[in-house]
C-alpha cells in the first residue's frame, strides 16, 4: 500500500474541501469547539462559528481547513434530519456498519494505479496523482460532532469528495469547485454547500458571469442523480467509469457539457477527463 509518504494537497479555492495535511485538527479549535457538540449548540453558536470561518475563507481561499469548519457548524443543524437519507439507504447502512473508509491503510493506490485506464480505481489514482492528493489527510473523524453515525457520513463525504470530482468530471480549479458544491447541494441539501456556491458565484460573477449558469446546471444535474453518497465506491475499482456513471445517473452529456465549462470559465484551461 502507498504508505511511505504523505502527500500534501496544493492551495485549493473557496469551495474545495480538499485540504491541507494538518487540516483535520483546525489550529481555530476553541473552548466552545472543544467541549460541545456541534449538533446541540444553538443557531446563534453554530452560526457565529460558521461566519467567522466563512469569513477567513473569503479572505484567504486557500484556507480549506476554515471551509471543513465552516460545512460542520453551518449543516449541523440539519444534520439529524438528513442523516437517514443515508443510513436508511441499505448501501449507507452497509457502509456505516462495516465503518468502510478510503484511506492509504484501506486502499492501495498504487495497484489502482495499475488498473487499465477508463476503470474508476485508474481514474481516481489518476486524479490524486495530477492533483497530488491524497485521502489520508481525512483519516480522523471531525471533532465537533459525537454522534458516531453522523461523524462517520462527515468522514465518509469527505474522504470520497474526490471520487465525486471524477464521476462529475469536475477538476480543482475554483469554478468546478464551485459547481460541484451546487450538484452536492442538488444531492444533499446541506446548507455549507448551497452557501459555498452562492457566495463563489457571486465573487466570480465580475470575470466569469458564465458561471451562475453552470451552478444552476450542476444543481439540477445534482437533483436529478441517483444517491452518491451511500455508493460502495470499494465495490467498483475494476468498474468501467462510464459505466459506474451511467449506474449514478450522470451522463455522458452531462460530463460532455462540464468540459466546456470549465473551457468557457478557464480558457486554456486543459480538460482531463
Amino acid at each position: 500500500m502507498l504508505t511511505a509518504h504523505k502527500i500534501t494537497p496544493p492551495h485549493s479555492p473557496i469551495a474545495a474541501p480538499t485540504a491541507p495535511a494538518d487540516a483535520a485538527a483546525p489550529a481555530a479549535g476553541s473552548a466552545m469547539r472543544a467541549t460541545l457538540d456541534a449538533t446541540e449548540m444553538s443557531a446563534g453558536q453554530r452560526w457565529r462559528l460558521a461566519l467567522a470561518a466563512l469569513g477567513k475563507v473569503l479572505a484567504d481561499p486557500a484556507r480549506t481547513d476554515q471551509v471543513l469548519v465552516f460545512s460542520v457548524y453551518a449543516n449541523a443543524g440539519t444534520m439529524r434530519d438528513r442523516i437517514h437519507l443515508f443510513l436508511d439507504n441499505p448501501a449507507g447502512r452497509r457502509l456505516f456498519d462495516e465503518h468502510r473508509t478510503i484511506d492509504t491503510r484501506s486502499v492501495d493506490l498504487e495497484a489502482l494505479g495499475e488498473l487499465p485506464e477508463g476503470t474508476l480505481g485508474r481514474a481516481y489514482a489518476d486524479f490524486l496523482r495530477r492533483h497530488q492528493l491524497s485521502p489520508d489527510v481525512f483519516e480522523a473523524p471531525p471533532e465537533e460532532v459525537r454522534d458516531p453515525a453522523i461523524a462517520y457520513v462527515i468522514q465518509r463525504l469527505r474522504q470520497t469528495h474526490d471520487l465525486w470530482h471524477v464521476v462529475t468530471g469536475y477538476e480543482t480549479d475554483p469554478g468546478s469547485e464551485i459547481a460541484l458544491q451546487a450538484f452536492t447541494f442538488g444531492q444533499l441539501r446541506a446548507p455549507s454547500s448551497f452557501v459555498l456556491a452562492l457566495a463563489g458565484s457571486i465573487r466570480a460573477s465580475r470575470v466569469k458571469p458564465t458561471l451562475v449558469l453552470e451552478v444552476a446546471r450542476a444543481m439540477r444535474a445534482g437533483r436529478r442523480a441517483a444517491p452518491i453518497a451511500a455508493f460502495p465506491w470499494e465495490d467498483h475499482w475494476h468498474t468501467p467509469l462510464a459505466e459506474v456513471r451511467a449506474q449514478l445517473g450522470i451522463t455522458d452529456r452531462f460530463v460532455a457539457a462540464t468540459a466546456r465549462a470549465r473551457l468557457e470559465n478557464y480558457p486554456g484551461a486543459k480538460h482531463d477527463h
